[in-house]
């Protein structure tokens, strides 16, 4: 059975996206799900895309037909500087269409295709063309990854406003537990449990996770 891809973004960049995809992979995988993996765009690429080619290589090893294709169908679009897209492609354009072609490709061998996003939803990458739009792009649910320091709370709820106001209904958020779970849970924890009633982490709770993003009312 076919299911909605899944876009995997956080609140800033170096939360743990990749860490978090990585996890979604192994989880999938194990429920027999063919999983495939895009970057629709990397940037910090020396010599290839860390990011990209570590995902990719992973999801080979669950799903090796997955070798049909190679790492530039997987990340399509790669830029040295270390900084937004919108910056870092210099003079060049970043063509939905061309992300849209490369993810069919990927989405024929796979059951899902896990998005891995770049910085957080508001990553500007062309004048009309934020990261939030890759949601509509392809049509995916949403994962919101969250960091565990002190501001959190402030972080995560205006992440979870934006996708309100976008009219983002069919998403998931979660915590990616880092080095500060002692202070989150007497810091943060309370407030987020008074609010959202639980707090679901990359670290205890991926079943759960993947139970709430992945439904048979997938098309």
């Amino acid at each position: 059975m076919k299911h909605k891809p899944i876009f995997i973004t956080a609140t800033n960049t170096d939360v743990g996206k990749t860490y978090t995809t990585l996890k979604l992979i192994e989880v999938l995988s194990q429920q027999g799900l063919k999983v495939g993996v895009f970057k629709p765009i990397e940037t910090g690429v020396i010599d290839l895309p860390s990011d990209g080619n570590l995902l990719f290589e992973t999801a080979k090893k669950y799903h090796p037909l997955l070798e049909k294709l190679k790492l530039k169908d997987i990340v399509p679009y790669q830029f040295e500087l270390p900084a937004s897209p919108f910056v870092a492609k210099g003079k060049k354009k970043v063509n939905p269409e061309v992300l849209e072609k490369a993810y069919i490709k990927i989405e024929e061998l796979c059951d899902i295709v896990l998005i891995e996003g770049a910085g957080g939803l508001l990553v500007p990458i062309e004048e009309d063309l934020y990261m939030y739009d890759f949601i509509r792009l392809f049509n995916a649910k949403t994962l919101l990854v969250g960091h565990d320091k002190l501001g959190c709370i402030n972080d995560v709820l205006l992440n979870l406003h934006l996708l309100d106001n976008l009219g983002v209904d069919d998403y998931e958020w979660c915590i990616n537990f880092k080095d500060e779970r002692e202070n989150f849970d007497k810091t943060t924890l309370p407030f987020f449990k008074n609010l959202f009633g639980r707090v679901l982490s990359v670290q205890d709770d991926m079943g759960e996770i993947v139970k709430s993003l992945i439904t048979h009312r997938d098309i």
